[in-house]
């Protein structure tokens, strides 16, 4: 084998382990004029907190890291579109999702050791440590974020009917004849 080929197969190599690498930003790369980034990535849709959803596309990101002093200001917006279930009607349906996001990272250092607990204050801070910010992990943050916590495919949605389970935006259920009898010699029966 030349030296050449050498070369090429290990940067084949470094280039296919740094794909397979998280995305870790450090924070030394982040200028006083900032850091500016946009791609679309893939994310395993085991990291949405939503039982069932999933990706139906890749997550385009922009994003501007600023640094200033010890702390960095992430400004961004992130577009993807995710496939989950209803609340009422129990169906999959596609939520976009475009966001705006416009938060402050801290070094894990700034929080005091000695305190068992953070303070109301602290509690509003996200921290990164060793100098690097997991860029995936604020992505997949937002993304959650952004989830209604009572997905509805449509605000008009019926739902499904509690005694026979028919989705009531597809069909009327047999229940319904049933509850107005009922109802009608309830009715008749209190006068």
């Amino acid at each position: 084998m030349t030296a050449r080929v050498k070369y090429v197969i290990k940067v084949a190599l470094f280039v296919q382990l740094e794909k397979e690498k998280p995305m870790i930003i450090n924070v030394n790369r982040i200028s006083e004029q900032g850091l500016a980034l946009n791609d679309t990535i893939d994310i395993d849709s085991a990291h949405l907190l939503e039982d069932e959803s999933f990706f139906l596309e890749g997550l385009n990101y922009q994003i501007v890291l600023k640094r200033e002093n010890q702390r960095i200001q992430a400004q961004g917006k992130i577009k993807t579109t995710i496939s989950i279930v209803c609340v009422r009607c129990l169906e999959q349906f596609e939520l976009k999702i475009n966001s705006r996001f416009d938060i402050i990272l801290f070094p894990k250092e700034m929080v005091n050791l000695r305190s068992t607990s953070l303070d109301e204050e602290e509690l509003e801070y996200i921290f990164f440590e060793n100098d690097q910010i997991d860029l995936e992990k604020i992505l997949i943050e937002q993304v959650n974020l952004f989830i209604p916590f009572k997905p509805v495919c449509n605000h008009d949605c019926k739902g499904i009917c509690p005694g026979c389970g028919t989705n009531l935006n597809h069909n009327a259920c047999p229940c319904e004849e049933s509850k107005n009898e009922i109802k009608f010699l309830f009715e008749k029966v209190k006068r």
